[in-house]
């Protein structure tokens, strides 16, 4: 598990959590969420699952992926093509001839999985239900949840942990709930669904009134994205995201123009240190 998790870590992908599909089917039952279909158990009783998300250290890792293709201007959907293809690519390699479902987070009817119960019910994150902001005791709000993985394998043997307790305080709540009302009227409540998770994304007014509402969290905020992420992150804005991309580019020729320069001069001084000492053998 460590190798999968330091693989997907390699592809931005940095917060994996273990679980059993039986530990969200239970959940989601007792909280009497019929619109949510259970994760296959493949006719076992534990049942390997896992949760896959990113904090912002997905960000510099796309950009390097989409400063890679022949042209990514002309990409559609660029990030969600990057992290179907890394999770495909890390999952098959690591399951082998197991079978195995991947749920992602656009999917709906039958395939609709509540990512954010998923990680409530592993203990992974505290869920308020009136914001619905997961919020995890490292990242805070600053984490996105990107796929479930459900394979054929048997899960952990023991109950599921405890949820974790309120990580807001009331004042936190207070400005939450403050900040919840603002985005809703600043959103197309009609259309709320498809500006959170499609491909248009959201307006740069509609962007602020949401991300403020992260921000009220207190905890994580050292995580919090850069402001290039967060735009793209609601808005989808393709001038933003390549931008972000050229500066990204930019940072590594320095780098690389930096590394290259100190290598240089290392083997220079080590060059000359080998004819010192030859030399004084020769003399010898």
């Amino acid at each position: 598990m460590e190798d999968f998790a330091a693989e997907l870590a390699a592809n931005g992908i940095d917060v994996v959590q273990q679980l059993n599909a039986q530990w969200y089917n239970e959940y989601v039952a007792a909280e009497g969420l019929q619109q949510l279909s259970p994760l296959p158990t493949y006719g076992r009783t534990t049942t390997t699952t896992l949760l896959l998300g990113n904090s912002r250290a997905l960000w510099p890792v796309f950009l390097g992926w989409l400063s890679s293709q022949p042209e990514p201007e002309n990409l559609k959907d660029p990030l969600d093509t990057f992290l179907k293809s890394s999770i495909v690519d890390v999952v098959a390699r690591f399951c082998g001839t197991t079978a195995y479902d991947i749920h992602w987070p656009w999917e709906s009817g039958e395939r609709l999985v509540s990512m954010q119960r998923v990680a409530t019910a592993c203990g992974m994150c505290y869920h308020d239900g009136e914001t619905q902001l997961s919020i995890h005791p490292r990242f805070g709000a600053w984490l996105a949840f990107r796929a479930v993985v459900v394979l054929d394998a048997p899960g952990l043997d023991c109950p599921p942990p405890e949820r974790l307790g309120c990580l807001l305080s009331e004042r936190e709540k207070a400005a939450a709930r403050e900040a919840m009302a603002a985005a809703l009227r600043a959103s197309d409540e009609v259309n709320l669904c498809s500006q959170l998770h499609g491909v248009k994304g959201m307006e740069r007014d509609v962007r602020l009134a949401w991300a403020a509402l992260r921000d009220c969290v207190e905890l994580g905020r050292d995580e919090r994205y850069s402001d290039a992420q967060l735009t793209y992150h609601y808005t989808k804005e393709q001038a933003v995201l390549l931008q972000a991309m050229r500066e990204h580019r930019a940072r590594y020729a320095v780098a690389t123009s930096l590394f290259a320069s100190k290598a240089s001069e290392l083997a220079s001084e080590r060059g000359e240190g080998l004819l010192f000492k030859s030399s004084k053998r020769a003399d010898t």
